[in-house]
């Protein structure tokens, strides 16, 4: 039992980290909006993705989204 909680405990340890290090695109649906969304490997299905650069965090690409060009509105 105690070797269960051991290792449960250092797979959280070592899983949290790559759960926080989620980088954002900004992506533009179908009616022409924009907005910033986590990146995904598998793309974005009916989104037009806006920007090839990644940000650090929902903050940034919100700032981001401010100059970004060719939007019929932003969605935050």
């Amino acid at each position: 039992m105690k070797m269960l909680v051991t290792v449960a405990f250092l797979a959280a340890t070592v899983a949290t980290p790559s759960l926080a290090a989620s980088k954002y695109s900004l992506v533009k649906d179908t009616v022409g909006n924009c907005s910033a969304a986590v990146s995904s490997p598998r793309g974005y299905p009916g989104m037009k993705v806006m920007s090839t650069k990644k940000f650090a965090s929902m903050e940034a690409a919100n700032k981001a989204l401010d100059g970004l060009k060719g939007c019929s509105g932003l969605v935050r």
